[in-house]
């Protein structure tokens, strides 16, 4: 079973059991929709997409065969970068806190541009910059959402 395979089971379940669950939920009317109306949309288009990957998926299985230790090294290469996303998502989450929002996220965008997405280290400091500074501000000030101020004192 290849990747894509695996995966679109995985939006099929998911697709199904969400729907399970959601149409459970009031609909509303179509001038006033309920709360169930949300969630089996997203659930319906789950199972169609897992559906249309499953049949997509069925020719590349012979190919994936075929591949043998070349198909091995080529899903390492292609997990190293969302490992790097993860392991940084990880990294912003346990020092959200401790740093605060301002700096955590700018380091976070920081960090991303410059090892994931390979942009400059100017271009990256300014980018991440103006993110996270223009992000506190939307959140913080003019949504008024208390966010972690850390160590610093604003």
């Amino acid at each position: 079973m290849t990747n894509d395979r695996a995966a679109s089971l995985l939006f099929l379940a998911s697709g199904a059991y969400g729907l399970y669950f959601s149409v459970q939920l009031p609909m509303g009317t179509w001038n006033q929709p309920g709360p169930g109306i949300f969630p089996a949309v997203l659930s319906f288009l789950l199972l169609l997409s897992g559906a249309a990957w499953f049949i997509r998926g069925k020719g590349k299985q012979r190919a994936a065969d075929e591949g043998g230790r070349r198909g091995a090294i080529a899903v390492a290469k292609n997990l190293a970068t969302p490992l790097k996303i993860v392991g940084l998502t990880a990294l912003f989450v346990l020092s959200f806190n401790l740093v605060g929002y301002l700096l955590a996220a700018s380091l976070y965008l920081f960090i991303l541009l410059l090892w994931v997405s390979r942009y400059g280290i100017a271009f990256s400091a300014v980018l991440a910059g103006a993110i996270g500074l223009a992000s506190w501000i939307f959140f913080g000030k003019i949504l008024a959402v208390p966010l972690p101020q850390g160590f610093l004192p604003f």
